[in-house]
């Protein structure tokens, strides 16, 4: 199967099939090796359930087309979904692609290949009614599941012929059947001769032991060798001994003549019915590999969205800008447990980061975690990172990381990377994103220093976007003074003398005399090496020192002033979430009190059933039967009151924070109930009023009163309050066009009249639509005590979209 991006269908590709990058464009192999992508599939290829999964993660590479790319993310969000509200997952897969070419070439495949085969479209079948069961809830991994063809010929073909351990089954033809039944019939036979001969007095001092056993498919009994001209028989073989014949007695060389004929037989209708089988695998052979691309592509989804889950991944928001913005990002090669995320921003106007600070202190990983992310987005990768953040695409990334020095080409560290960055400022422009690491390192600090800052410059004046770390005082100077540059630091503890790998905005010192003196270093040679320094370095490294200090110092009272915003925040959460608990409780209060009276209102219409039965096995008259219904008008006049109290649920005033899209409110000017579908501010929240949209204030909304009460005690209500008909009804009910609400009201009226009419039987006609009116009528149906079951009228008079009921 030829291998895409994303590791998906050819038709899902079509729209950006033409695009002119491709992987090793957007990515070298030097940079995909520096970043470590390839490390990264290998980790989500372990999560596949099946080698098409594994196949499909091979095929994962980054694109450029912003669409494609946020398309595929959203299908892995999907499929994240999926495995967590469904528990979905695939069933063993196996590439058929092999076995369907030698279906193509070869008269036969063998047993265990058809079970493979089967084990794959089995598993391929439930995984496309697993999906399709919840009809509009995952709408792109249905698109893709409705493209998994199912085999039920096939399927039931193979099962019927073969048995677990994949050989034919004695029964897996009619013909095949009959020549076993045969078979076994004359063996029983010989065996019977044979065990007389066995137990026969006149041979017992011949036989050398009494077994039945077969040579050349002949049954035979072993006998002492110099007893074989004392018996009538033919020889098949001899022991290694020579101790042994073993021998056929000529009384049964007929009957084990037919075994042998029957044998053959056998064998070829065994040969008959594997190529018969390898045929219709042939005749479906495109079916089958356009099955396994859609199983592929679901398997890729899969170990995708289980690998999201298990370095709690997010998919970020993407822009084509070059704007960077992680929060919480992690690298996800690095011990979730110990790894510490970072926060990293920059784009529009500024173009790029210059990190400093000390060796193994974290730049590196910072300057990976970044490049990384990219190419794993850009991929249709979630990140591990928080929901907020913000990735570009760009169609040239470069990196120089690490030591790539050439012996073959006699090249030392420093020639490695200047040939390295060469080849960089050739290829990049202002869609490329470059990262490299200790610009400048490897020889002379001044000329590296200057040698750097002429780098920065050109990339710069390309308009690329950059990661760059460094020790260079001059590079931190010139990013320092540079507009389109930003300078972080990652943060060094000169206290205990260890990185702590954070990752904060300005220029770090470098802190290298210090170290040296907690390290031992006699603190006169500390103070003759800082008098080696100019006074200018020394009072820039005493200023930066002393911001460090300060925002060690801010850091500390941001974290405390975080920390009780946070507990204020968590009070204000239990505040609200206990008067939502009791506004939960005066509705359920309302909920019991409505489902006593559903009850007394079920219990009414057992007794009207009743008494109408009665009615007309006395021939009472319709003015009778009217009066019987009077002593059941209270029940209706109570089950009104009860939905007009449950409709007029008071409204409760709403917080900005309890807000949430899809919430039902009630916009108070309109008097309308609609659902929230966009929250940008408490001065514009944009509410969908039956299709219509409109904008209100915070102070413009209240809660709605709950859908549940409200409809069913207002669908009540207009059913008590409808006069029943004794007309007799039609055999048919026509709710297509109507609302849920409207057509379960109609089916309810129907129903009643229909008892009343003594009609046993009756048709609902729905239509197929989306089948959301057909499952709700059904559902409903099915729990209705008047209904004694129901069905699916026949294909030729409208099949799924009628309702066949039938009455107790």
């Amino acid at each position: 199967m030829n291998g895409n991006r994303f590791g998906i269908e050819n038709s899902i590709l079509m729209p950006y099939a033409a695009e002119r990058m491709n992987a090793s464009a957007i990515a070298n192999e030097r940079t995909l090796r520096d970043l470590e992508f390839e490390r990264v599939k290998s980790e989500i290829k372990r999560l596949a359930a099946s080698p098409l999964g594994a196949f499909a993660i091979d095929a994962l590479s980054p694109a450029l087309d912003l669409g494609a790319i946020q398309r595929e993310l959203d299908r892995v969000e999907e499929m994240r979904r999926a495995v967590l509200e469904l528990d979905l997952l695939p069933g063993p897969m196996d590439d058929l692609e092999p076995l369907l070419t030698r279906a193509r070439e070869t008269t036969s495949l063998g047993g265990e290949d058809f079970l493979v085969i089967l084990r794959t479209l089995e598993n391929g079948r439930r995984l496309r009614e697993a999906i399709l069961s919840l009809e509009g809830v995952y709408p792109q991994l249905q698109e893709i599941a409705e493209r998994i063809q199912v085999f039920r010929e096939l399927e039931g073909a193979i099962r019927r012929s073969f048995d677990e351990e994949g050989e034919l089954r004695e029964d897996a033809t009619p013909h095949l059947r009959q020549l076993y039944r045969r078979q076994h019939a004359v063996e029983e036979q010989v065996e019977a001769r044979l065990k007389a001969f066995l137990n026969s007095p006149e041979y017992s001092s011949v036989i050398r032991e009494n077994i039945i056993t077969r040579r050349s498919s002949r049954l035979v009994i072993p006998i002492k060798s110099h007893f074989k001209h004392d018996v009538d028989c033919v020889v098949h073989d001899t022991s290694d001994s020579g101790q042994t014949l073993y021998i056929e007695p000529r009384s049964i060389v007929e009957a084990n003549n037919e075994i042998r004929e029957l044998d053959g037989e056998i064998r070829d209708e065994k040969i008959r019915i594997l190529r018969e089988l390898t045929g219709k695998v042939k005749q479906e052979s495109r079916a089958i590999h356009e099955t396994l691309i859609a199983l592929r592509t679901l398997d890729g989804l899969y170990a995708r969205a289980q690998y999201a889950l298990k370095l709690r991944c997010c998919v970020p928001k993407l822009n084509t800008e070059g704007r960077i913005r992680l929060r919480n990002a992690r690298h996800p090669l690095l011990d979730p447990q110990i790894v510490v995320p970072i926060d990293l921003a920059f784009g529009g106007s500024t173009l790029g980061v210059l990190i400093t600070g000390p060796n193994t202190g974290g730049k590196t990983v910072t300057l990976k975690t970044v490049g990384l992310l990219t190419l794993m987005a850009q991929a249709g990768i979630p990140i591990p990172a928080d929901p907020e953040s913000e990735l570009s695409t760009f169609e040239v990334i470069r990196s120089d990381i690490g030591d790539e020095q050439s012996i073959q080409q006699n090249l030392s560290t420093f020639s490695s990377h200047m040939k390295n960055i060469v080849g960089i400022l050739k290829e990049v422009h202002a869609r490329s994103l470059v990262l490299i690491d200790e610009l400048g390192a490897g020889t002379d600090p001044q000329e590296g220093a200057a040698l750097g800052i002429a780098i920065l410059t050109a990339l710069l004046w390309v308009q690329a976007r950059l990661i760059v770390t460094t020790h260079f005082s001059a590079l931190k100077h010139f990013a320092y003074q540079h507009e389109q540059l930003k300078t972080c630091s990652v943060e060094f503890d000169v206290k205990t003398l260890k990185p702590t790998y954070r990752l904060f905005e300005g220029v770090g010192a470098s802190n290298a005399f210090i170290i040296a003196e907690h390290l031992g270093l006699p603190s006169e040679i500390v103070r003759d090496a800082m008098g080696f320094l100019s006074e200018g370095a020394v009072k820039a490294e005493e200023i930066i020192r002393l911001l460090e200090t300060e925002r060690v110092a801010l850091s500390e009272e941001r974290a405390h002033l975080t920390h009780e915003i946070e507990a204020a925040q968590a009070e204000r959460r239990q505040f609200e979430e206990r008067l939502h608990e009791l506004e939960l409780g005066k509705e359920e209060f309302l909920r019991a009190e409505l489902r006593d009276l559903e009850k007394k209102l079920r219990e009414t219409r057992l007794q009207l059933e009743q008494a109408l039965h009665q009615a007309r096995q006395t021939q009472r008259t319709e003015e009778k039967i009217k009066e019987e219904l009077k002593r059941i008008e209270e029940s209706k006049e109570e089950l009104v009151a009860v939905a007009e109290r449950v409709a007029e649920h008071p409204p409760q005033p709403l917080t900005f924070d309890s807000l949430v899209k899809g919430m039902r409110v009630r916009v108070e000017p309109l008097k309308q109930v609609g659902i929230v579908r966009e929250i940008t501010s408490e001065t514009r929240i944009e509410v969908d009023i039956s299709g219509l949209r409109v904008h209100a204030r915070l102070s413009d909304l209240s809660s709605a009163p709950p859908e549940e009460l409200s409809k069913r005690g207002q669908a009540r209500a207009d059913v008590m309050s409808h006069e029943i008909s004794l007309d007799s009804p039609g055999l048919e009910l026509h709710v297509r066009g109507l609302t849920v609400s409207e057509a379960l009201r109609e089916v309810d009226l129907y129903l009643d009249r229909l008892v009343l009419s003594d009609v046993r039987k009756a048709y609902i006609v729905h239509g197929k639509g989306t089948g959301t009116l057909r499952r709700v009528i059904r559902d409903y149906l099915n729990k209705d005590p008047r209904v004694e079951r129901i069905s699916a009228a026949p294909t030729q008079q409208g099949g799924e979209g009628i309702t066949v009921v039938e009455l107790k």
